[in-house]
């Protein structure tokens, strides 16, 4: 399971705040409001998961999206997929640690 609480960023994204919005509101269970804010979860019992997270744009491009919560590595990979992943290199910012790391880094880190 990844627990984090992260800033996905791209250079750039290959999608618009738009296109994201709409990849995300068709996961199951997924709860996703007009300013950008959702809350997706899954799983039973000990298995429970949730991310909230929150698009971000800037001059009509998807900026930054930021995540908070846990997940298994799949539906992580669910997730990142609504952004352009695997196609796109995505830059992982750790918030508390304040540190950037790359994708492939980060995932090092979580399985530690």
């Amino acid at each position: 399971m990844y627990h984090f609480h992260i800033n996905l960023f791209a250079d750039p994204f290959a999608c618009s705040w738009e296109q994201a919005a709409a990849e995300l509101e068709v996961l199951s269970r997924m709860i996703f409001e007009p300013d950008g804010s959702w809350i997706w979860s899954g799983g039973h019992g000990d298995e429970r998961w949730q991310i909230d997270g929150h698009l971000f744009d800037f001059e009509e491009v998807l900026h930054r999206v930021e995540l908070h919560g846990a997940c298994p590595p799949g539906e992580f990979d669910r997730l990142l997929a609504c952004f352009g992943w695997p196609e796109v290199e995505l830059t992982v910012e750790m918030v508390r640690e304040g540190t950037k790391l790359t994708e492939a880094e980060f995932r090092q880190q979580m399985a530690s």
